[in-house]
């Protein structure tokens, strides 16, 4: 059996929401998950999510100890850009483990040996193309793949020594999914996620086409229900009621209220809120009032933030210039 781990450092207060993800985590116990935090609150950590108490600063330290140039690092979320190296950086940790990863904490996981089989493992040097969750293949070869050059450029300098982030963890604009291409590695691109679109009040999914650009699905009415570690999708369509399986539902940093005891073993997941599941037999006919969904008002926080993102970064690179 293949021994797999994700690595989290993860800096100020967890989101409300987290004890959810912890308990999705408890679902799912021949994978491990390390958590470097500074976040002292007392949450029921089930025994495969280890926790390592630290600051930042030490963090920092870690990352710069491994590198022979001046690290930009002055803020946790930076280390999104540091993450294709923490089977590098974080291996003293690693012993033992067969595949290393990446995940957020904004997300609920469903049965994840589900979908990453001991078949997908045996195939696969990088499972998985986004920042939310992506796996390696522990080996030093991979662990240090993301320092080698692109097109003659050693990508991983600018990206670790400028201050914005280049999302070079994730996408296809000069990230490491672009090193591993280059270097003819084994990716598996396509994993059953559900990414919830930000800008839609409803749970939209998007995801990375053919020509490497995010699409948005058609809209479709649905609500997500989590069921003792298995993640499921519901919706009408041509007057059926319809249900599919996911590996985990990526939420994307949107405002959720917890409507549910925090050890519930089942609940709804909906617009923006964490609700119980009052009925036992879901139909066509009762559907629409089980979706029944919140005000959204995160797509109108989440536009001022990026303006005000954009704005400063633009500033920033005219003082570098």
């Amino acid at each position: 059996m293949n021994k797999i781990a994700f690595i989290i450092p993860y800096f100020g207060n967890f989101n409300n929401y987290f004890q959810l993800f912890l308990n999705s985590c408890k679902y799912n116990p021949d994978i491990d998950w390390l958590i470097f935090t500074d976040d002292h609150i007392n949450y029921d950590y089930p025994p495969n999510v280890i926790v390592r108490y630290c600051t930042f600063n030490d963090i920092q330290s870690l990352v710069q100890s491994k590198f022979d140039f001046k690290i930009a690092l002055d803020r946790p979320y930076k280390l999104c850009d540091e993450r294709g190296g923490y089977g590098y950086i974080f291996s003293q940790f690693l012993e033992g483990y067969d595949f290393w990863g990446y995940c957020d904490t904004d997300l609920i996981w469903g049965k994840i040996d589900n979908f990453i089989t001991s078949d997908i493992l045996s195939c696969y040097d990088k499972i998985g193309i986004y920042g939310h969750c992506t796996l390696f293949r522990n080996t030093e070869e991979i662990n240090t793949l993301f320092m080698k050059p692109l097109n003659g450029v050693e990508v991983y300098r600018k990206v670790f020594a400028e201050p914005w982030n280049h999302s070079f963890d994730e996408e296809f604009r000069e990230s490491v999914n672009n090193i591993f291409e280059a270097y003819d590695k084994r990716i598996c691109y396509d994993l059953k996620l559900a990414n919830i679109y930000m800008k839609s009040s409803d749970f939209r999914l998007t995801y990375m086409n053919d020509k490497r650009e995010y699409e948005v699905e058609p809209k479709e009415h649905a609500f997500f229900a989590w069921n003792r570690g298995k993640l499921y999708r519901y919706y009408v369509h041509d007057e059926k009621l319809l249900r599919e399986e996911f590996l985990y539902i990526h939420i994307q940093s949107r405002p959720m209220n917890v409507n549910v005891k925090l050890d519930a073993s089942a609940y709804k997941i909906i617009p923006n809120s964490f609700d119980p599941i009052e009925v036992k037999h879901l139909s066509v006919d009762n559907f629409d009032s089980v979706r029944i969904k919140h005000l959204n008002l995160h797509y109108f926080r989440l536009r001022s933030k990026n303006l005000i993102i954009k704005i400063k970064k633009a500033m920033l690179e005219r003082i570098l210039a």
